[in-house]
């Protein structure tokens, strides 16, 4: 309990076996969620056979529902935690000639300058003890063209919008009015509003950069193309 309450009082503290587990199989679902209409978005404008980076991967969800929807697609992930990544390489077995996992840190991808058509994040860039050092990293690995999507908590979003989004999540219903003061305390709470990813974006360089609140979620994204 100790550790998890560390994590939850320190967004940018390791997650271990405990916290990647309970993530994996209660939250990342929701999450997964939250996240289609902008994973759609991204989709649409990738050439074939484009090759994606997802920083902040956690178990490999969103990377092989990616492999799934478009098989064309070379797509790495990359995560702090290597539980995360092992759990990750486990899912991914069917795609791993597509999708590959490593452990790294966001702060200092392990990429040359513009290696990727795209990079996405998801969850993840409060866990950075350097957002703005982080963002630059994904850009720098993009090649020039290549698209950016940052989805993250918002903390101003609306208490119905955070709600929905716990019920989401797997747990027993009598553990959801709690698990909402803790989203909306430690999660969002620890996260960005519109001005803070803006500021963000704004520090970025060349490149068109927008943020926007997802709708009916209580989660916004940083998204464009890199210059």
């Amino acid at each position: 309990m100790r550790r998890t309450m560390s994590v939850l009082l320190d967004p940018t503290a390791r997650y271990g076996a405990l916290e990647s587990f309970v993530y994996d199989r209660c939250i990342a679902p929701a999450v997964i969620d939250m996240a289609d209409r902008v994973e759609a978005r991204l989709l649409a404008t990738l050439p074939h056979k484009a090759s994606v980076l997802e920083v902040g991967c956690g178990g490999g969800q969103l990377a092989t529902r990616l492999a799934g929807r478009r098989p064309d697609l070379s797509i790495t992930g990359l995560d702090l935690s290597a539980a995360q990544v092992a759990r990750a390489t486990e899912r991914a077995r069917h795609v791993a000639e597509r999708v590959r996992f490593v452990e790294g840190s966001a702060l200092s991808l392990p990429f040359d300058d513009g290696t990727f058509d795209a990079v996405l994040s998801v969850a993840s860039i409060k866990h950075w003890p350097d957002p703005a050092r982080g963002l630059a990293e994904c850009v720098r690995v993009l090649r020039p063209g290549g698209a950016l999507a940052v989805i993250e908590a918002d903390r101003g979003c609306t208490l119905r919008d955070a709600r929905d989004f716990v019920a989401r999540w797997r747990i027993p219903a009598f553990m959801r009015p709690a698990a909402l003061v803790g989203f909306r305390t430690f999660v969002a709470g620890n996260a960005f509003d519109l001005d803070d990813v803006r500021g963000l974006g704004a520090a970025l360089g060349p490149g068109t950069w927008s943020v926007e609140r997802i709708a009916g979620t209580p989660g916004l994204v940083l998204s464009g193309v890199r210059g």
